[in-house]
């Protein structure tokens, strides 16, 4: 796990170890957060063509049940829910309603990232600052 701070956001990046469930071929993960936009996680996975971004809700939900985010046709979404050991936890990356690769994860490393998430930027005190968007976009 690493913790960064830029202006006035904080980014936690944190390792996952991962494998395809097709193939049990190991794969690094990582999960980043950050506290300008308090409400997503983005899951980077080695080998893998562009990172998933998904709900920080989706992610905790997942957990103990199955949870996923519904995204347009031409972008990757993420379905999560817990394996049939109680060890692991299935990250389903899909596209539309194409299952494009399921992999699994442990189940603790997960929780324990997840609710570092909640600590960093509690539920009720989400927000995005407008003025710094707007103030960036129009230094663009």
């Amino acid at each position: 796990m690493t913790t960064s701070q830029t202006n006035q956001a904080t980014e936690w990046s944190c390792y996952v170890p991962m494998w395809d469930d097709a193939n049990d071929e190991f794969h690094n993960g990582w999960l980043s957060y950050r506290t300008d936009d308090p409400y997503f996680v983005h899951l980077e996975i080695e080998d893998w063509h562009a990172p998933v971004v998904a709900p920080r809700d989706v992610l905790l939900d997942g957990l103990n049940e199955r949870a996923e985010c519904l995204s347009k046709p031409d972008r990757t979404a993420l379905r999560i829910e817990p394996a049939s050991d109680g060890r692991h936890v299935l990250l389903g990356i899909t596209q539309g309603d194409l299952l494009l690769g399921v992999f699994r994860a442990p189940a603790d490393i997960l929780t324990r990232h997840a609710l570092g998430f909640y600590k960093l930027v509690p539920t009720r005190e989400a927000r995005i600052d407008w003025d710094a968007v707007i103030a960036n976009l129009m230094r663009t």
